[in-house]
């Protein structure tokens, strides 16, 4: 009896030993962490193509954007999916200066469209001002983008397509915060 119980236990204990070896991976997973993270690096690239990078202002899981900022502008990075890796500056880059002296011209609004930034991906972006608290972006289906706060008195705004090509001229409206059009029409790049 003392024998069956005796075998019994070391038949369990086998048992449990080879699931636990077979349910545990004999490598490690295919994960290499970088020797720097990606804010980093995406800066490094931002220094070196304009001269500096102040912060990484946005993350966007969606549409695997990032958006720089730098002493003259805001530039927004395309990166893989994960995260992990720089793929594209996205151009041209948002230049506060220009959007300062042209506001009078151009409005509370300010954009650019990238087509193609690649396969089945473009991207309408740009500035507004406070008083531009929504965009309608017509030309395409009536998209209301994303936006995010910079400082004073400035907004980044931007959408992203899933296809080659936006349609141009880019068509907006712009309303305040009453509902009321303050900016209303076809504006070509």
């Amino acid at each position: 009896m003392y024998r069956k119980i005796l075998f019994t236990i070391f038949c369990i204990g086998l048992v449990v030993v080879i699931y636990f070896s077979a349910s545990r991976p004999s490598e490690p997973a295919n994960f290499i962490i970088p020797a720097t993270s990606l804010e980093e690096n995406i800066c490094e690239k931002v220094s070196a193509q304009f001269g500096d990078c102040k912060k990484i202002l946005l993350f966007d899981a969606n549409s695997h954007l990032v958006f720089a900022e730098s002493s003259s502008g805001i530039i927004p990075v395309l990166t893989n999916r994960e995260f992990t890796h720089f793929k594209k500056f996205i151009y041209p880059m948002m230049d506060f200066q220009e959007f300062d002296e042209e506001k009078i011209e151009r409005g509370l609004i300010d954009w650019r469209a990238d087509n193609h930034v690649q396969e089945d991906i473009s991207i309408i972006y740009g500035f507004a001002a406070e008083d531009a608290k929504t965009i309608v972006i017509n030309s395409e289906g009536n998209v209301q983008p994303n936006r995010f706060f910079v400082r004073d008195n400035l907004w980044v705004w931007y959408a992203v397509f899933q296809k080659d090509q936006v349609t141009l001229p880019v068509e907006v409206t712009v309303y305040n915060a009453n509902g009321e059009i303050i900016y209303g029409g076809n504006e070509t790049e």
